[in-house]
């Protein structure tokens, strides 16, 4: 029996296993393969819906549960069960739909795990470009009045949604947490959604320790789970603060900094995941 250095290994998807045209490397699939193999739990955590991380997880032939939403929901694609999920709260997300609809902003509104804007426009055609995601355009987002979302994403400049970040942090305070999980997306969960604490609660339910726990990611966004495991990786295109908190930093996306950190740390078969 193959003694493994960690039994939990959550891997970021954009920047890390996707890249911006929203393709993976056969090379990073097949490393997160073979550990998936070996036994480890191999977690894609991303901050997309659940919908739009399954292809990934088919591809790379996986079998552990989804972490999505940037930990507002654990969901397994095998069977479509839902472990976990946390969402916003009925008159929080409506204060947001309309603020955005009276001042002309384009939002992304996630409900069941569809998701639905007022109207088609560029800001829904890079979000489209960039994850693939299926987006519904159906008018006023007031229609869901009295529903609660997964999530919420206010698209815009990386200058408006830097501005809009702290008015709305002074606006809701403790009620949500607002990130900026890209540099045009502005994010609004559940204030008890990150992807640490999810990540904590996924592995304690599958009993694996903290310092048993493999983080690799990219984003401002992964900062809490890459602070949280036991060892964390950051690719070469990360963030600088994801960076400096960092155990390991690997090469890019576009050269396979993922299978170079699996490959390494698991001691997998090389010409297995490179090829011949």
């Amino acid at each position: 029996m193959i003694s493994l250095p960690f039994n939990l290994v959550a891997v970021d998807l954009d920047g890390t296993l996707a890249d911006e045209h929203n393709r993976c490397s056969p090379v990073d699939l097949r490393a997160m393969h073979a550990v998936a193999e070996q036994g480890a739990y191999v977690v894609i955590a991303s901050g997309r819906m659940h919908a739009a991380t399954e292809r990934f997880w088919h591809e790379a032939g996986l079998n552990a549960p989804i972490l999505s939403y940037n930990g507002a929901m654990i969901k397994h694609p095998r069977d479509g069960f839902i472990w976990f999920h946390l969402t916003v709260p009925a008159s929080l997300a409506e204060e947001i739909v309309d603020f955005c609809e009276t001042n002309g902003y384009h939002l992304n509104y996630y409900l069941n795990d569809h998701l639905y804007v007022r109207e088609n426009t560029p800001w829904s055609q890079l979000y489209h470009q960039r994850t693939g995601s299926v987006i519904e355009p159906v008018g006023s987002l007031t229609r869901f009045r009295g529903q609660s979302p997964t999530k919420l994403i206010l698209i815009d400049t990386p200058e408006t949604t830097d501005n809009l970040r702290e008015m709305f942090r002074e606006r809701f305070g403790e009620r949500l947490n607002i990130i900026k999980s890209n540099d045009e997306y502005l994010e609004f969960i559940h204030p008890g959604a990150n992807k640490a604490r999810t990540l904590q609660r996924l592995a304690y339910h599958l009993g694996v320790p903290r310092e048993r726990v493999l983080a690799i990611g990219d984003g401002n966004n992964d900062i809490p789970m890459m602070r949280w495991a036991g060892y964390a990786v950051a690719m070469g295109n990360a963030k600088p603060a994801v960076k400096e908190l960092a155990h390991r930093i690997v090469p890019p996306i576009e050269q396979n900094g993922l299978a170079v950190a699996l490959v390494d740390i698991f001691k997998l078969d090389e010409q297995e995941v490179w090829g011949s």
